[in-house]
C-alpha cells in the first residue's frame, strides 16, 4: 500500500513537470464576480475530480455520462467555473488555514496536482469552489460575518427554487436566506441524483419564471445542473455545503459537527428524511426522491 502511494505521487509529480498551476480568483473576487455579472456558477471539488478520474464518492457511484459532462463543462461569458484555491502559494498557507484543511488540500496535491492542471489550466477564468465553504477551514474567522453578508447579497430580494437532497433543508431552521423573496423545492435523493438528472432539469424548467435565482445542492450533479440551466439563460448557482457552512458559523464551532435533522457528508451525519417543518412542506413544489 505504502509502495503503490508513493508511486502515485512521483507519477503525479512526474507528469506535472511543465503544466502550469491553474490561476483562481479569492473567494471575495468570486463574489464580486457573481454580483457584478450576474453568471452562474459550478463547483469542482474532490468529489469531481474523483468523478472525472473514474472513482465513486460517498453519494454518487461512478457515472460515465456524468464523468464526460464534468470534463466538457468551461467557463463563458454566463458560466463560471470554479476550483479550489490551492495553487496560490499566498493563499494556501498554514497562516490562513486550519492544520487539518491545508494537511488535507497538501495531500490532494501530492496525488493529484496533475489532473487539476490537466483539465483546468486551459479555462478562460476560474472562481474559487470554496466560496460556499467560508467558515470552518479558516484559522482567522474575524471576517465570516462580514463575508456572509455579501454572499446573501446574491439572492436579495430574489424568488428562489432550491434544488436539494431530501436531508439537506438548506436554510431551513436560520435566517441564511430570510432576505429572499420567496422559495420553492425541488426535492431530489440524498445519493446518486445524477440518476435522475433528466426528471430534475425538466421539474426546475417546467418550474421556472423570469427572474428566478436557482440555487443547488446537489453534489456533482449541481455543476452540471447548473451548465445546463445557464444555456438556457437561468441563473444557477452550485453552492452546496453552504447552509451547513452557515450553521457552523452560528454554533461558533472549530470542528466539524453534526447538525440537527441536516445531512452533513463530512460527519458522516444523516439527516431526518421524515423531519419536515409545515414552512418547509409548504415550498415543494416538486418531490423526486421516490
Amino acid at each position: 500500500m505504502v509502495l503503490l502511494k508513493m508511486f502515485k505521487i512521483f507519477k503525479n509529480i512526474f507528469l506535472s513537470i511543465g503544466r502550469k498551476s491553474p490561476i483562481v480568483l479569492s473567494s471575495n473576487e468570486t463574489l464580486d464576480y457573481i454580483l457584478n455579472n450576474k453568471v452562474s456558477v459550478g463547483r469542482y471539488g474532490d468529489g469531481e475530480l474523483n468523478i472525472m478520474l473514474g472513482n465513486n464518492i460517498k453519494f454518487q457511484e461512478f457515472n460515465n455520462d456524468l464523468s464526460k459532462r464534468l470534463m466538457d463543462i468551461k467557463s463563458s461569458d454566463k458560466f463560471l467555473v470554479c476550483i479550489p484555491d490551492v495553487f496560490d502559494k499566498k493563499r494556501f498557507n498554514k497562516k490562513y488555514l486550519t492544520d487539518q484543511e491545508f494537511k488535507y488540500w497538501k495531500k490532494n496535491k501530492l496525488l493529484f496536482s496533475y489532473a487539476w492542471k490537466k483539465y483546468f489550466n486551459k479555462q478562460m477564468l476560474l472562481g474559487d469552489a470554496n466560496i460556499s465553504r467560508f467558515y470552518i477551514r479558516y484559522r482567522n474567522k474575524s471576517g465570516v460575518e462580514e463575508y456572509i453578508n455579501k454572499l446573501k447579497k446574491i439572492w436579495n430580494d430574489k424568488n428562489l427554487i432550491i434544488v436539494e437532497g431530501i436531508s439537506s433543508k438548506v436554510g431551513c431552521g436560520n435566517n441564511l436566506l430570510d432576505n429572499a423573496k420567496s422559495i420553492r423545492r425541488i426535492v431530489c435523493p440524498n445519493k446518486n441524483a445524477f440518476n435522475k438528472y433528466d426528471q430534475i432539469l425538466k421539474a426546475v424548467k417546467d418550474n421556472y419564471k423570469i427572474g428566478d435565482l436557482v440555487l443547488i445542492a446537489l453534489g456533482p450533479t449541481a455543476t452540471v445542473l447548473a451548465y445546463d440551466l445557464s444555456r438556457e439563460n437561468i441563473q444557477a448557482l452550485d453552492l452546496g455545503h453552504f447552509d451547513i457552512e452557515y450553521e457552523w458559523f452560528l454554533s461558533k464551532t472549530t470542528e466539524k459537527i453534526s447538525i440537527k435533522n441536516k445531512n452533513v457528508n463530512e460527519c458522516n451525519s444523516v439527516g431526518d428524511e421524515d423531519f419536515i417543518s409545515k414552512n418547509y412542506a409548504n415550498q415543494i413544489i416538486a418531490n423526486l426522491n421516490n
